[in-house]
């Protein structure tokens, strides 16, 4: 019966410490510990505060922190890549309409890496206005009696209209990440 009650007793003490054990429980602690010598010393070791040593750590956090940053941003650059070169694939000037799925996804996935709404309109404007105002100059030779001036301001707002069209497309898609940021974060 003994080592039962010692048993009882140092499953006991934990709680006693912490003050979780009710008054007469506390106080049949108590009780066995001035009877018993082995216990008294029990009690009153296990409620002295444990030395704790400074564990130095190896990793360097700021070393670790740029590495997984590096990780996550290469990830980004390529998941953006892609989109953008499904965009580009598909986009009015290749004469396909698929280009609506792939800058809504651009614009999805490039505000769920970024979360800004400019990242996501620079990387669905100006790669097409580029290229707009490239392929309507390319084709400058069609266009007779035109004159250098009238031609530039022609393809300057041929692309502009082209760019917005397909910029449109992208800002439906990171509103779709917000959306989805903004019930994640309500969830």
């Amino acid at each position: 019966m003994k080592d039962k009650a010692r048993s009882i007793f140092e499953d006991l003490l934990p709680l006693y410490h912490e003050g979780l054990l009710s008054k007469e429980t506390a106080e049949w602690i108590e009780e066995q510990a001035e009877n018993d010598e082995e216990l008294q010393k029990l009690l009153k070791m296990s409620g002295a505060a444990l030395l704790t040593e400074d564990i130095e750590s190896s990793v360097h956090e700021g070393q670790m922190f740029k590495r997984i940053n590096r990780k996550l941003s290469l990830y980004q650059i390529i998941f953006t890549v892609i989109s953008f070169f499904l965009a580009m694939k598909t986009s009015l000037l290749n004469e396909s309409f698929g280009f609506i799925l792939w800058y809504a996804v651009l614009g999805f996935v490039t505000y769920l890496f970024y979360r800004d709404m400019k990242i996501v309109l620079l990387l669905s404007f100006v790669p097409i206005f580029v290229w707009g105002i490239s392929d309507i100059l390319g084709g400058w030779d069609a266009a007779d009696g035109t004159g250098f001036a009238e031609q530039l301001l022609n393809s300057v707002l041929g692309a502009f209209m082209l760019a917005l069209v397909h910029c449109l497309f992208a800002i439906a898609g990171s509103l779709i990440g917000w959306l989805c940021v903004k019930l994640k974060e309500g969830s």
